[in-house]
């Protein structure tokens, strides 16, 4: 009596274990984090397409990819790629192959929408955006449209300042107000 009792314990538990481990899976990167994102990042990409258009014009046009197959072509894999389309030199690749000065448009499009994004998910309101040097790279006429686009993010995300860090004179001409160290 006692021997089935604790088989039938036994089937119990590996039952809860079975189901609990379906649930970490479910719940784990492969489950709802993914479907999370994959959700995501149609509204990101546009977001980010938003700020680079209206700021530094149509030749950056960014897609974000969450799946690739493996190496045999067989099945698809969770990856984040972030592919850049050159309007002006027809050219798509990965953003890593891109210039300093272009990553550094491109990735500050990406993370002001990533920002705005987890702003409002979080619920967050009347933020304060911060940048440390993320234009340090620019030269003076891509420096204005980054400020411009900082600007835009600002306004869309629904913050109440930015604060940007800058060495260049001309982009602190740009700013409301300054605070010189």
């Amino acid at each position: 009596a006692r021997r089935r009792e604790l088989e039938t314990e036994t089937l119990k538990t590996s039952a809860d274990v079975a189901d609990w481990t379906l649930l970490a899976k479910d719940l784990g990167k492969d489950g709802l984090q993914a479907t999370l994102i994959d959700a995501a990042l149609p509204e990101l990409q546009a977001m980010c397409n938003s700020l680079l258009h209206s700021n530094f014009g149509p030749r950056f046009t960014v897609e974000l990819r969450s799946q690739a197959a493996d190496s045999k072509g067989k099945r698809l894999l969770e990856t984040l790629d972030v592919i850049v389309l050159d309007g002006e030199n027809g050219r798509e690749a990965p953003i890593e192959t891109y210039s300093g000065g272009e990553r550094a448009i491109i990735g500050e499009g990406l993370s002001l929408a990533l920002t705005t994004l987890a702003a409002r998910e979080s619920g967050l309101a009347g933020a304060t955006l911060i940048r440390d040097e993320a234009g340090a790279a620019l030269d003076a006429v891509n420096g204005r449209a980054w400020i411009g686009m900082l600007r835009q993010a600002v306004a869309v995300m629904g913050a109440d300042r930015l604060l940007f860090v800058s060495h260049s004179a001309e982009l602190a001409e740009l700013a409301d107000s300054r605070i010189d160290l």
